[in-house]
């Protein structure tokens, strides 16, 4: 299933959090719906930029944190707390770790003043 047919997918529109809730080097996780199933959305911090990708690692499907608001980083990397497959934040390739050659799935976002906002 696309991320788009995900029942708890967010709407366009939807704010995320604010750009200051994403520790400077780090990870924050917002969910959406509720269980096992819900829609996870990562987002990842560098400064003013920020990046966000389905928190959910393409070796087994499970999120990369193994700890609500717990991610496991380093210059410029984000490490999955399951099997650790090291993903880029910039493009979200694996560039290390059982998953190698694949990637985090990018989701829309835009900036509207300090909040990140859904925009798929």
């Amino acid at each position: 299933m696309s991320w788009r047919e995900h029942p708890d997918c967010p709407r366009r529109g939807s704010i995320l959090c604010s750009l200051t809730d994403i520790p400077d080097e780090g990870g924050f996780e917002v969910t959406f719906g509720e269980g096992k199933e819900n829609f996870r959305i990562l987002l990842l911090r560098q400064g003013e930029e920020f990046w966000c990708y389905l928190n959910n690692c393409p070796h087994f499907s499970l999120p990369l944190n193994y700890h609500p608001q717990t991610f496991v980083t380093l210059d410029g990397l984000i490490m999955c707390a399951h099997h650790t497959a090291f993903f880029k934040f910039e493009d979200g390739e694996c560039v290390d770790g059982p998953c190698s050659g694949t990637g985090l799935t990018a989701l829309p976002t835009r900036l509207i003043g300090s909040q990140i906002v859904f925009d798929g």
